[in-house]
């Protein structure tokens, strides 16, 4: 390991338990280097916990060790995990979802169930609520410092048995792809899609291109719109909307200099679809 610890939770950052979870690990070890991904994750959003960590984990190095806590589950009969990612990151989790992305994308090499004889903190064999703090930072730290091996946090478990969230595919058909909408840009209100740019390859869709946008609620249709496709939020005028790569090589909505989603009301997830047709 490389002493780098990256947690992330839904705790936000009101009160002490980031703080909290922090001293564990320096206890472990004062000299790991600790990083927060986000601690506002919405509470008990374990789909939006995989999907931040695809954002990040990724760009990290083998060695890295992250810690993510989105329990809504905790101190239920619901696993404590370890994955080594196929990029050599681990990530220690509830096994709740929050590994799925990781799985699809990236890839998982092995699975642990985390042994609490190893990988709980000593003296809170009572504290049932906060895991964030007894197991997963805890065991974490262990990890990311070096002071136990991934193989010694406890017995291998079938990749396959692990906890995986179900979602909507993109689907590509003639002259249109239909998709979700995963999640946001969250300070820019840009709308962020299970579609892949490969897909739009597929269509033949080209940077200037216009399209027909459509995104549905369930039944109803809330957008209708022609909307260029273009590399950059400049190629159109500030106000306008655009297609776009983004940073997850996926196809984003946004308004130059505004605010999709708020603009719009438009929601994540399901029901929600988007469908985009070549004219």
């Amino acid at each position: 390991m490389n002493g780098l610890l990256v947690f992330q939770s839904d705790f936000g950052l009101v009160d002490g338990a980031v703080a909290a979870m922090t001293g564990v690990a320096l206890s472990v070890d004062l000299n790991l280097k600790i990083h927060d991904l986000t601690h506002e994750i919405p509470p008990f959003d374990t789909f939006e916990a995989s999907f931040r960590l695809l954002q990040a984990v990724p760009y990290w190095p083998s060695g890295t060790v992250f810690v993510t806590v989105v329990d809504p589950g905790v101190g239920s009969k619901r696993k404590s995990i370890a994955a080594r990612t196929a990029g050599g990151q681990y990530i220690i989790t509830p096994d709740n979802g929050s590994l799925s992305h990781i799985a699809r994308v990236i890839g998982i090499d092995e699975v642990r169930e985390i042994r609490e004889s190893v990988g709980r903190r000593k003296d809170s064999d009572y504290s049932y609520t906060f895991h964030g703090r007894d197991v997963f930072a805890y065991t974490g730290a262990l990890l990311a410092s070096n002071q136990v091996t991934f193989e010694e946090i406890g017995d291998v478990i079938p990749k396959e048995s692990i906890v995986l969230l179900e979602g909507l595919q993109a689907v590509v058909e003639e002259d249109r792809v239909t998709g979700t909408i995963e999640t946001l840009d969250v300070r820019f209100g840009s709308l962020w899609t299970n579609i892949s740019r490969q897909m739009f390859e597929q269509l033949g869709i080209q940077s200037g291109d216009t399209l027909d946008v459509s995104i549905t609620n369930g039944k109803t249709r809330v957008y209708h719109s022609f909307v260029d496709y273009g590399h950059t939020f400049a190629d159109v005028e500030i106000g306008e909307p655009l297609l776009y790569v983004n940073s997850m090589d996926h196809i984003g909505l946004a308004i130059n200099q505004g605010n999709f989603s708020r603009a719009y009301n438009i929601g994540i997830r399901e029901p929600w679809r988007i469908t985009v047709k070549k004219i």
